[in-house]
């Protein structure tokens, strides 16, 4: 591992990492403006984008009469206005995996991001307005919900779609596009709080998976690393330790850590791609 590497992630865990167990949702935006700075703006000043994100929530206060009477569908029909009307915010469909959409700074720059920046920017907000909402680590698609005072009913909303409420149904449709075929069950747990930890793991991932298909492989090994300084087992991110010495063709690393990968993981389900890639790597097929 590279020098510059090693400071990176000495800076992470200081500032992220060490402060993942305080499990509050509106931490998340400083942490996401922490893998910006870290990953592509080295310069970038924490507080001064926090600020930026803040200003829009005292517009939302401002064009409300009583916030404290105010019910939940009302602070949604705000936040959803000033934000997806007044502020011109959307999801990016036309470049949906450039890297800029998962720094949560560049998203505030230009208005436009994935599921999960634009979630994360949507708790910021509702923070703001004393609103609590929690991230919601949907399959193939991040949202967020607010849970009511029952604790039996929530509403679950889309900030990638104009923060559209989505019922059971819309759910399940949601489900069946991204895996057709396959008959998924929609079942409570697929709407389940993320905790911190999970929504910087999928932040990063995203990230590490751009990275690797524009092949900027120093930045797909260092946000691989981070991922590992949160959890040391995380299954993809030891398989993409041995991937990043491949393609960096440093073909003993990432044979030692397939082979930890398999040890670790037999019944994965790219098992048997792992043994092919360890068998070229054996005969010299590469």
């Amino acid at each position: 591992m590279s020098k510059n590497i090693q400071t990176a992630l000495n800076d992470w865990h200081t500032n992220v990492v060490s402060h993942l167990t305080t499990n509050d949702p509106s931490k998340l935006a400083e942490y996401a403006l922490h893998i910006s700075r870290i990953v592509a703006y080295e310069d970038l000043i924490i507080q001064d984008e926090l600020l930026k994100i803040d200003e829009i929530g005292k517009r939302i206060i401002k064009s409300m009469k009583d916030l404290s009477e105010s019910r939940p569908t009302q602070l949604i029909e705000k936040i959803n206005h000033q934000l997806y009307k007044v502020e011109n915010f959307k999801g990016n469909r036309d470049d949906y995996y450039n890297p800029s959409n998962s720094l949560l700074n560049v998203v505030v720059k230009r208005k436009t991001g994935n599921p999960l920046t634009l979630s994360i920017l949507y708790i910021q907000l509702a923070h703001s307005l004393d609103f609590a909402l929690y991230p919601v680590n949907f399959p193939s698609h991040f949202m967020v919900k607010h849970v009511l005072d029952d604790e039996q009913n929530e509403i679950i909303i889309d900030p990638f779609n104009d923060g559209r409420i989505m019922d059971d149904y819309s759910l399940k449709e949601l489900l069946d596009h991204f895996y057709p075929k396959m008959n998924i069950a929609l079942t409570r747990k697929l709407v389940e709080k993320a905790s911190n930890p999970d929504v910087v793991i999928r932040m990063l991932n995203n990230l590490k998976t751009s990275f690797f298909e524009s092949q900027d492989l120093d930045n797909a090994e260092l946000v691989n690393e981070m991922i590992l300084d949160i959890n040391r087992d995380d299954q993809h991110s030891l398989r993409d330790k041995g991937m990043v010495f491949l393609h960096k063709k440093n073909h003993e690393r990432a044979l030692e850590f397939f082979n930890q990968y398999l040890e670790k993981f037999p019944e994965a389900n790219d098992a048997d791609t792992i043994l092919e890639l360890i068998r070229k790597i054996k005969t010299s097929d590469f």
